[in-house]
């Protein structure tokens, strides 16, 4: 088992970088960006898998996930 991590980078001008290596995160971000160009972008793919987003601020939300 490993760790698939999340990165999430708060600008001032309420836009958020979201770098994730987590799949399931990656598709919700993907829909999201199909749906609201305007409230995200995907910006890249790295060589690792990892994928990173540009979000504005308002449509991002964080919330915790139980150990499962």
């Amino acid at each position: 088992m490993f760790k698939l991590e999340t990165m999430i980078y708060a600008s001032e001008d309420g836009t958020n970088s979201v770098f994730t290596l987590n799949p399931a995160l990656q598709k919700q971000l993907d829909a999201l960006a199909s749906q609201h160009p305007k409230v995200c972008q995907r910006n890249a793919r790295g060589e690792t898998g990892g994928v990173t987003y540009q979000v504005r601020g308002a449509a991002l939300a964080v919330q915790p996930v139980g150990a499962s």
